[in-house]
């Protein structure tokens, strides 16, 4: 069982990752009625490692943090929510884009000369919200953030030294990235998001 699941694919020799979940509870497979909660937006797959197949398959986390830790704050929010975790959810994880590299710098040259680069099918999805973490201002970057102002989200949030920012960020806003970030920054705001979206929901 796992709580972390993608489809690898290698193209050109080298790793890309999609269709990257975050469940909140692990599951040992994965079934067509599992409920996409949200997603969350970040640079590129780092670390996390996986073999390349047509299916969803466990991820080897080889020190990522992001993904553990996206999982840890919506485990800590449904707990200040007062809400039960829904069985078999999970977060989606959206990238700027999907080439599988730990290093940053070496990752945006290898994209930048990837031609067959595709994006992701689950960016086509209608999302409840999304947590935007893509990090700031960044020339090397700005131009994968451009597709993402079409994303069909109905609550879209990014934090920003201090302010929870509810709306897609622009190419040269700071969406802070995770790393380093203390969870009460965002877990307030979240916690009452999951109760909003409940209500919604009825």
């Amino acid at each position: 069982m796992s709580n972390f699941w993608a489809r690898f694919e290698k193209i050109n020799g080298r790793l890309f990752r999609y269709d990257t979940r975050i469940y909140l509870q692990p599951v040992n497979n994965i079934e067509t009625s599992d409920i996409c909660l949200g997603a969350v937006v970040g640079k590129n797959p780092g670390s996390a490692k996986g073999e390349p197949s047509a299916t969803l398959k466990e991820i080897n986390l080889d020190g990522d943090k992001l993904l553990p830790t996206v999982r840890n704050i919506f485990l800590k929010a449904y707990q200040d929510a007062d809400k039960e975790l829904p069985e078999r959810s999970y977060i989606q994880v959206l990238n700027l884009f999907y080439l599988c590299e730990a290093d940053l710098n070496l990752a945006i040259s290898q994209a930048e000369n990837e031609t067959t680069q595709e994006t992701c099918q689950t960016e086509n999805k209608l999302f409840p919200f999304v947590w935007f973490v893509w990090g700031g201002d960044d020339d090397r970057l700005n131009h994968f953030k451009m597709r993402f102002e079409f994303l069909k989200v109905i609550q879209p949030f990014y934090y920003d030294n201090g302010t929870i920012v509810e709306k897609i960020p622009e190419e040269t806003s700071s969406a802070r990235h995770t790393q380093g970030l203390k969870h009460d920054y965002v877990l307030s705001y979240i916690s009452n998001m999951l109760k909003t979206l409940e209500m919604k929901q009825k």
